[in-house]
């Protein structure tokens, strides 16, 4: 059985390749429209015109992310099979952006607006963490090989569909205003990720007989919270990588807060998000492109490296001058998350064992969450009192202490493998 399953994900290799690029077409059209770094922090500002509005959106993007991961990676063994779970949280995640637009659409002027919007920002916030244990997985199974270039394709391909939707919604924006253009957004995200789920439903994926807990118990997120510590402390690299993963999270917990404060501050128009989100996710598509061209050569230890040091310039900028540089801090930040972004997920699978990759993505990103949870709120406190150098001068230093570690503790310079799951090869 096993070295049929092996032939199996051999024969099935370009076309599984193939429909996972297809479905980054959705992917990064969502994420164009959702994530922290683009308009929820905004739209959220505009429907409620509350202090804290913005660092909710931060805080439940990470928080809740987290929380969905945790739970679906607790209810996972290793080498589980991980198609079925990427459907459900796929759908699931899709239902997420349709409870957005009714909510935006329907009740604008209700009493509870912001709340319901939080309340569905949320539901998609968790079943996108909800599916990255199980495609993580399906990924390091169908795609044994050159997964590094996959992940820089897949980043590169989800920026192209996010630059394209965001420029559109950049015009809607300007023509009808920050809430009623972000709708016009939203529907067409609607229509691209609905087509985007056929990929993900005809990849070709062995079967096993190790099928997911029927129910989710606290005993288990209990057992992977225990199985965690224990990686982190047997293994030393990724214990490494842990902890500079804590210390260097501040430069990615501020990025959200870049338009903010050029719209507060120096009164730049509302329509201009638009072009920063293209900024972003350009330069995050070139960022991620050479992720796999250096990790190959140096090993994605570097490219690691790399990353944190592209935020640290994105801060350096913004303390200079935020607005003559607007243009270039965003530049800088999205190459930031596309090398950092893709180094990680290279790390997981290369440093993690065989057919565990979601798990140890999962654990990796947890050392995140209370930084990401924390420093909005504390960049929220600042921002009200204009005082923002101490928050720039804190991310500095964040991504300066991650670089140091990595170079001078890390001595794996970690690169690409071929890796079969045991019960394929």
């Amino acid at each position: 059985m096993t070295s049929n399953n092996k032939g199996f994900v051999k024969e099935n290799f370009l076309f599984n390749y193939a429909m996972f690029i297809f479905d980054s077409i959705g992917f990064g059209a969502a994420f164009a429209l959702l994530i922290p770094g683009s308009y929820p922090p905004d739209v959220a500002l505009a429907i409620s015109n509350r202090w804290y509005a913005a660092s909710l959106i931060v805080i439940i993007f990470y928080a809740v992310g987290i929380l969905g991961q945790i739970i679906t990676s607790s209810n996972r063994e290793v080498e589980q099979d991980s198609k079925r779970g990427v459907i459900f949280w796929g759908v699931i995640e899709r239902l997420g952006f349709v409870l957005i637009f009714i909510v935006l659409k329907f009740f604008p002027d209700n009493a509870f607006s912001f709340e319901l919007f939080m309340i569905s920002y949320a539901v998609f916030v968790f079943s996108a963490g909800a599916i990255l244990p199980s495609y993580f997985d399906l990924v390091s199974r169908v795609l044994y090989k050159y997964r590094s270039i996959f992940f820089s394709i897949n980043l590169t391909t989800g920026s192209a569909s996010g630059y394209l939707v965001s420029r559109y919604v950049d015009s809607q924006i300007k023509n009808k205003g920050l809430v009623e253009g972000y709708l016009e957004g939203l529907i067409l995200v609607i229509i691209i990720t609905t087509v985007s789920l056929i990929p993900l439903i005809l990849i070709k994926e062995p079967k096993s007989e190790i099928r997911s807990k029927s129910k989710i118990k606290i005993k288990l997120i209990k057992q992977k919270l225990i199985s965690w510590a224990s990686i982190v402390t047997k293994n030393k690299e990724l214990r490494i990588v842990s902890i500079t993963n804590f210390l260097s999270s501040v430069p990615e917990s501020i990025t959200p807060f870049f338009s903010i404060w050029l719209i507060i501050y120096y009164e730049i128009p509302s329509y201009k998000i638009g072009f920063w989100v293209t900024s972003l996710l350009l330069s995050q598509s070139v960022g991620s492109f050479f992720v796999p061209i250096i990790g190959r050569k140096f090993g994605f230890k570097y490219t690691y490296i790399l990353g944190l040091f592209m935020h640290l310039i994105a801060s350096v900028l913004f303390l200079i001058d935020g607005n003559g540089y607007q243009d270039i801090i965003f530049i800088f930040a999205g190459l930031g998350l596309g090398i950092f972004s893709t180094s990680q997920s290279n790390i997981a699978v290369e440093l993690g064992e065989v057919g565990d990759a979601g798990n140890t993505n999962a654990m990796l990103f947890t050392f995140r969450i209370p930084i990401f949870i924390i420093s909005p709120l504390i960049v929220a406190y600042f921002t009200t009192f204009e005082n923002l150098s101490i928050v720039l001068v804190s991310s500095i230093f964040s991504a300066l202490a991650g670089i140091v570690i990595i170079l001078l503790k890390l001595n794996n310079s970690i690169y690409p493998q071929i890796r079969f799951w045991s019960k394929d090869s």
